[in-house]
């Protein structure tokens, strides 16, 4: 007679046992272990469940400077500004400025190979540029400031949840100022302000929206934040962010329950979601007659990707991701194509690669928490975007995204090596320092 387990232990295991004593499978593998369904992730945290600490949920008060300046980031159309640089580019490089008296906070060493890279490209598209007989200064200079403001918020250098916390004050304060026609309205009805163009509006409160929810904890502050980033991305018009928001609210809520090879079918799926919605939601009311717009879009799509086929593979320099017809000169509607015109497929992979490894960490054997799982959903409304916006890498808000990326894969390599941060280690051994000179 073949001894039977308790009834926890049943329950507990999922086990049977057959008459010659062995286990046979109920959700329990031959090991021992719990299996799991073939691409589906092992002990997966909901995205509604808390992380545990890391440098962006801290429970530390914004520095009061950043949030202003933060602020300052996202207004593209200020009125009245006239100063050759544009006014967030302006504000990071303030920003800049404090955070070179400010200490790092951070141990940045091992990602020394990244630097090296970064630094390389920058090179390669000043060359490429003065190949084609440009002039690199001006594109040159920003891409310089936006790598800078990379290592800036990863080296902690920047409160990188003022900024954010700035960036949404502003975005939020932009919405009574538009409809009381305070601010720019070039685009009517559609919500725009101090962002300017309807689709900037629309990036940026759909970007907005899953970088906020990384560095909060509570579940009903995250579904409040996204709750509002659809209304006010709605409220802009650009059906290209909603359905980027759409696929990034998606990722938060499955994803912690997919493996990688199901994860990358996801992403894949997503693109086809924003094609099909550029496609087919043109005729509904609520986006208004596109007929014209729409057309217009595929004149300059047309352009672009005649010019980007007959770019070289190192491609045509700095700023000629342009397209001149009959109306003027126009910006692409693919940041994918505009990579490749500008610094051909080494731009590409490069950029990209970054967003993917930086954000997405598809190769990482850490766990994924809800902080790096809403980081991840802000890298896809970023590449989700970029099939049909033209200016999306290269910019402020794509490098904020991987400023905290960067940030966040440092702590998690440092926890993964030590099992303690290095803040927390710095916490530690204060604390006892503090506790030998009270035994003094």
């Amino acid at each position: 007679m073949v001894a039977t387990p308790p009834p926890s232990a049943a329950v507990t295991n999922l086990t049977l046992t057959s008459g010659d004593g062995s286990r046979a499978a109920a959700g329990v593998s031959r090991s021992g272990r719990p299996r799991r369904l073939p691409g589906l992730a092992p002990a997966p945290q909901a995205a509604w469940t808390a992380s545990a600490w890391n440098p962006l949920v801290s429970s530390a008060s914004p520095r009061l400077l950043d949030v202003m300046l933060g602020a300052g980031l996202m207004m593209e159309a200020v009125p009245g500004w006239t100063v050759g640089i544009p006014f967030p580019e302006m504000c990071a490089i303030l920003l800049l400025a404090v955070a070179a008296f400010r200490p790092p906070r951070r141990d940045l060493s091992r990602f020394g190979l990244v630097a090296v890279a970064a630094a390389a490209l920058l090179v390669y598209l000043v060359v490429v540029t003065l190949m084609n007989d440009l002039d690199p200064l001006r594109r040159g200079v920003r891409i310089m400031v936006l790598m800078l403001f990379i290592v800036a918020i990863a080296e902690e250098r920047l409160d990188v949840r003022g900024l954010l916390q700035g960036m949404a004050m502003g975005g939020l304060i932009n919405v009574p100022l538009f409809y009381a026609g305070l601010v720019s309205r070039d685009y009517g009805s559609y919500l725009t302000g101090f962002l300017g163009d309807k689709n900037v509006a629309g990036l940026f409160y759909a970007l907005i929206g899953p970088l906020l929810v990384s560095t909060v904890q509570r579940t009903w502050v995250k579904a409040a934040i996204l709750a509002a980033a659809f209304g006010l991305t709605f409220l802009t018009g650009s059906r290209t962010s909603l359905a980027a928001l759409a696929c990034a609210t998606l990722w938060i809520l499955l994803t912690p329950y997919l493996g990688r090879v199901m994860r990358l079918g996801l992403l894949w799926g997503m693109a086809q979601l924003v094609t099909f919605a550029e496609e087919n939601l043109a005729t509904l009311s609520v986006f208004g007659d596109r007929t014209g717009t729409d057309w217009f879009r595929e004149q300059i799509h047309a352009a672009a990707q005649a010019k980007t086929a007959a770019a070289p593979w190192y491609g045509s320099g700095l700023s000629t991701a342009v397209v001149d017809l009959e109306q003027g000169q126009f910006f692409y509607h693919n940041s994918y194509w505009a990579l490749i015109t500008e610094g051909g497929w080494v731009f590409l992979l490069t950029v990209v690669g970054a967003y993917v490894l930086v954000c997405l960490r598809p190769f990482t054997q850490t766990r994924r928490t809800p902080t790096r799982v809403a980081l991840e959903a802000a890298a896809v409304v970023i590449l989700v975007t970029s099939l049909q916006l033209g200016e999306v890498f290269i910019t402020i808000y794509g490098a904020l995204a991987l400023g905290m990326g960067l940030l966040l894969a440092a702590h998690e390599a440092e926890t993964a090596q030590t099992g303690t941060s290095s803040r927390t280690a710095r916490i530690v051994e204060q604390a006892r320092r503090d506790r030998l000179r009270g035994l003094a």
